[in-house]
């Protein structure tokens, strides 16, 4: 790491002035000796050869009349050159850098980096993304960012290439230190100590030591322990393919107390083995930092049964933890923008997050690497330049997007035009999603089918348990897609387009039902197929109740009470058995705890949060090398607001200008109370149970239109504000109800 540094003076009073950067991979940057700002791990990662982003900072109340300026880079996903292989960097890091001063009497002064700018080394000796950092306190730089600092030691700065010369302003929201996690035990190790933070984070660890000068402290990361409790067991870290463990060195400069955290790196972990410490540290000298993008937290959920709230916030954990200027697939082993894993939890996410400005980039992100990745040899599916890959961002691409994840290209788009009411993706990404759409249309599909993809990935026990046909899903995706492409293109008043795409998909839902629906067996001949097939309308009217009672029976009768869903069947799994009269099976699914179960996880093996794919593990062995912090597998919770909420979006009305309230008041439950902040106003949903009465009390924001629909109930059931309704379906304006319901 690398240590910048500019020395100036101000003559004039000052009305403004401003910083614009760009630090690649990473920076910090100092004012006369501060850190400017609590951004962390910034800016946000791109595909640095088509695009990077420069971040301003207001610094009017900062400047003096004499100033330095510091800047502190790091390597980043840009300089990352170790895990996996070599050639996933794209240079050492540099930075460019602006200062605008705008002076009272009108005149102004621009400072850029040049020629003139020091650079030293830093007391960052290492420092990777996967790896982690390593700090010698020895040869800290006192005062290295004040004016009165001697730089004559240092040497002049080298001139370096730009990556690219897309540079554009970053309108995501920074990474930041958002919470606090406080250690719940220190452990005795076989070598050291292990600290336990009491849950799944992704972030770092701050340490506050007391050590003679020299003395090594090592800090290694991982999600589970070895059986005997003696060591951390690293494995499902993805230590067997980016090499190492994710270790942070302090060297400590001995002269007394000392507060340290990292600045380069972050970690995916529970435990922390720490070896160096002369004595048994206490836990006030460890602090854990939950660290991500600083989006809102626009939802919540809680009701009366415990282990329904815990899926929720394991679900809530797993998104935030995967949250770091992209969603990621995990936050220690890949750490990458996996598409398909984007799609299953995205509408989760858009109800608990505002995750607006995440879906803009990762759109943008998106286009970088169109045409960018070759197809897989296996795959029938031809190189097209208009197909994404399979990871939306960076050097890791893993291949050209198969059908099934470059679905995402466009339904991410899509939700986010749906959840936030966000026009400006839909404009910004048209030419994008025409392109994959007509590259499917011409290259793929074949008589409204797409024979192959991934499939419905990592179902209880893996892949190898997938029984649905990867065909299914691609091809239900592809009619989603489709249907998302004509409303869009409604949205943009290409209404002959919209009715191509409306076509298409009637064509597309008959291919779908010739090929899979059994009609003996009113089945699509799996709980995948039938759960996926009702969730996006691919089934004809009158045998929608049928196929959900066949769901009902491959749970209860074929699985003995479990499911067999990977990360598409699971997404609506919970919704559709509600919506269909089925909640007392998902409740038995919400409350068993053996194997294959959502219990299991929290209940069984403790675990907060969800793992790449749930198998029958034994506690008194090692678990397996599957990551155990998987956001796909988050895309259930939507269930949560959806269906026990019943807050559901009209996708002709985007941005909840008109919802749907079709709550279920599942089997078991006393309450239920569900809150969502829409770009109209907040939106409640909470119901109790009182005797043979469900008092359901709702608010409709401003702008905003309601349609209740009870469709269990007869119309003479309910009362609305203690009048007589005359339909089990009628519509609310903005303001706050009582729904009795006997």
């Amino acid at each position: 790491s690398i240590l910048l540094r500019k020395s100036f003076s101000v003559a004039k009073e000052i009305l403004s002035a401003e910083i614009a950067i760009c630090g690649l991979g990473l920076y910090e940057l100092y004012l006369n000796g501060s850190k400017v700002g609590d951004r962390v791990l910034d800016p946000a990662q791109t595909s640095y050869n088509k695009r990077a982003l420069f971040v301003r900072h207001n610094v009017t109340k900062l400047l003096k009349e004499k100033n330095s300026i510091g800047v502190m880079l790091g390597n980043g996903f840009y300089g990352q050159n170790i895990a996996f292989w070599p050639s996933l960097a794209y240079g050492k890091p540099r930075a460019i850098l602006v200062l605008d001063i705008i002076y009272k009497d009108g005149t102004t002064e621009q400072l850029v980096t040049d020629e003139s700018w020091k650079a030293h080394n830093s007391p960052i000796l290492f420092d990777n993304m996967y790896h982690g950092e390593t700090y010698d306190a020895r040869i800290e730089i006192e005062n290295w960012s004040n004016f009165e600092f001697n730089d004559t030691s240092w040497n002049f700065v080298e001139m370096m290439e730009a990556p690219t010369d897309n540079l554009m302003e970053q309108q995501l929201e920074p990474m930041r230190k958002v919470r606090e996690i406080t250690p719940i035990a220190i452990l005795p190790a076989e070598k050291g100590w292990i600290i336990d933070m009491g849950q799944n984070i992704t972030g770092w660890l701050q340490i506050k030591v007391n050590e003679q000068e020299g003395t090594e402290v090592k800090m290694r990361f991982s999600e589970h322990l070895m059986p005997d409790k003696q060591n951390i067991d690293p494995a499902s870290t993805g230590i067997h393919v980016t090499g190492n463990t994710q270790t942070d060195i302090y060297i400590c400069k001995g002269d007394g107390v000392e507060t340290w955290e990292p600045r380069f790196t972050y970690h995916g972990f529970q435990y922390v083995q720490i070896e160096g410490l002369k004595n048994k540290p206490t836990l006030d000298q460890f602090k854990g930092w939950l660290v991500r993008t600083d989006m809102e937290r626009i939802g919540s959920f809680k009701c009366s049964d415990e282990q329904i709230n815990k899926f929720y916030d394991v679900s809530m954990l797993t998104i935030e933890d995967n949250i770091q200027g992209l969603l990621s697939d995990c936050p220690h082993r890949e750490r990458c923008a996996w598409m398909g894993d984007a799609y299953a939890v995205a509408e989760a996410a858009s109800y608990n997050f505002d995750f607006k400005l995440l879906w803009q980039k990762t759109a943008a992100d998106m286009e970088t690497v169109l045409g960018v990745s070759k197809a897989h040899f296996k795959d029938p599916f031809p190189y097209d330049s208009r197909a994404p890959s399979n990871v939306s961002v960076g050097k890791r691409l893993n291949l050209q997007a198969r059908p099934d994840w470059g679905a995402a290209t466009v339904m991410i788009p899509y939700f986010s035009y749906v959840y936030y009411g966000d026009v400006t993706i839909v404009k910004k990404s048209w030419e994008m999603m025409e392109g994959w759409m007509a590259y499917l249309d011409e290259k793929v599909q074949k008589e409204g089918i797409i024979d192959g993809g991934y499939g419905d990935w990592c179902p209880p026990g893996g892949n190898p348990n997938i029984d649905t046909p990867p065909a299914l899903t691609s091809t239900a995706l592809y009619y989603q897609s489709l249907v998302a492409m004509q409303k869009m293109a409604i949205s943009l008043n290409k209404d002959e387009v919209a009715n191509l795409y409306k076509d298409k998909a009637h064509v597309v839902k008959e291919a779908f039902n010739d090929r899979f629906f059994n009609n003996e067996s009113n089945s699509y001949g799996s709980q995948t197929g039938n759960a996926f097939a009702l969730h996006l309308d691919l089934v004809n009217a009158s045998k929608k109740q049928l196929i959900a009672d066949d769901l009902a029976n491959l749970i209860m009768k074929d699985k003995k009470g479990h499911f067999t869903t990977g990360i598409f069947g699971h997404r609506p799994l919970y919704t559709i058995l509600n919506d269909y009269g089925h909640h007392k099976v998902t409740k038995h699914l919400w409350s068993i705890t053996d194997y294959p179960s959502l219990g299991f996880v929290t209940e069984e093996h403790n675990l907060t949060t969800w793992p790449e794919l749930i198998a029958n593990w034994d506690k008194e062995k090692r678990y397996y090398r599957n990551s155990f912090n998987h956001p796909m597998n988050s895309g259930f919770a939507a269930s949560f607001h959806e269906s026990l909420g019943g807050i559901r979006p009209d996708e002709n009305h985007p941005g909840f200008k008109k919802f749907f309230l079709k709550p279920t008041f599942l089997e078991g439950l006393n309450w239920c109370e569900v809150a969502y902040k829409s770009p109209q106003g907040k939106i409640e949903s909470n119901w109790e149970k009182k005797g043979n009465k469900i008092i359901w009390k709702v608010t409709v924001p401003k702008s905003s239109k309601a349609q209740v629909q009870l469709p269990m109930f007869k119309a003479q059931q309910i009362l609305l504000n203690k009048q007589v309704v005359t339909n089990n379906k009628f519509e609310l304006t903005e303001g706050q109800y009582i729904i009795i319901i006997e």
